[in-house]
Formats: C-alpha cells, structure tokens, sequence
C-alpha cells in the first residue's frame, strides 16, 4: 500500500481534507433536509393544497379544535407518525400526493372531498388500525391505566374492559372514535 495516496488522494488536497468538507456538507445535508421536512409538515403547508376543502373547519368545530383542554392539533399530529424512521417513510410516500394535487382535475374542490370522502376515510381507518393509532396514543397516553377524571363512567368502563382482552383481541381508537376530527363517510 502507497500511504502517500493515503495522505495525497488528489494533487490539491489530502484526505483528512476531503473527510473534512465530507462531514459538512453531510451536516449541512442533514439539517437542510430536517427543516424541509418539518416546513413541509405545517398546517399551513398542508392548506395550502387543502385550502378549498372543509378539512380545516371540521377540526377546529371538533374536540380536537382547541376544546376544553385548548390544544389545538395540528395535520402531522394525525397524519404523520412520530418515530423518526417512520416519520421519513411516511413523507415520502406521501410525496406522491404533490403529484396528484398537480393532476388531479379539481382536487382542491369541497365537491372533490365530498366525493372522496368515503375512500379517503377508508384509506385513513386502514393507517390507524395498521398502526394500532400509534397517533391517537401519542397524545393520549396511558388512556387505560391513567383516565381523565371528567370521563365519564361508560366510557371508563369499555376502555378498561378492551384493556383485559388480549393484545391481538383489543380494538384501536379508531374502531370506536370515528370521525373525531373529520366528518366520518362510508
């Protein structure tokens, strides 16, 4: 082995000089590609191909709209998942989305969501239950063990007896939360 190569991979710089200006532009990648997905994640970023749809106005008129606790949720809250790894694949699949919003004859119509809306649902409800509403749960911590207080007794009740069941018998959120931010079509 030559170590001169090592030390002299190019006639203008050296190899601990390219490992350097390797590291920063790799950081530098990094963190241009973390802010973009993050702006990208916004409700204003969502609107801005949702701005014609209901899609808004249904939330705030929900629980989730800022009710008794005042946290409003925002789209990526339920939309996009919250591990970092699942959270990229998920931006990525849904980039497709852009190209659809482009395409699509009238997708930014309420009259394209009203007619949609059962597939869209559909297609939501699979995400949910194929994720056990990993989403729902990111917010809703501990619903089984550590109940609110202002919950009423019913509901105390079917949560703790789903909890007894086995883990591949319970039922999601979703299951019996349909609609708790969207209007819910079959």
């Amino acid at each position: 082995m030559n170590w001169r190569a090592l030390f002299k991979p190019s006639a203008k710089f050296s190899i601990f000089a390219l490992i350097a200006i390797g590291i920063v532009i790799g950081v530098a990648g990094y963190f241009t590609t973390q802010q973009t997905l993050h702006a990208t994640s916004t409700d204003a970023f969502c609107m801005t191909c949702h701005s014609n749809h209901s899609l808004r106005d249904e939330v705030m008129a929900s629980a989730h709209g800022g009710g008794k606790s005042g946290i409003t949720v925002q789209c990526q809250d339920c939309h996009l998942p919250h591990g970092p790894v699942d959270y990229l694949v998920k931006k990525i699949i849904v980039s497709k989305d852009l190209y659809g919003y482009l395409t699509i004859d009238g997708f930014n119509t309420q009259e394209w969501l009203d007619e949609n809306r059962a597939e869209q649902a559909k297609k939501a409800m699979k995400y949910f239950k194929d994720t056990d509403s990993a989403n729902c749960q990111h917010c809703h911590t501990r619903i089984y063990e550590d109940q609110p207080e202002d919950m009423k007794k019913m509901a105390k009740r079917m949560h703790a007896k789903n909890f007894e069941k086995a883990e591949d018998k319970r039922k999601t959120c979703v299951d019996c939360h349909k609609g708790v931010a969207h209007v819910y079509k079959r």
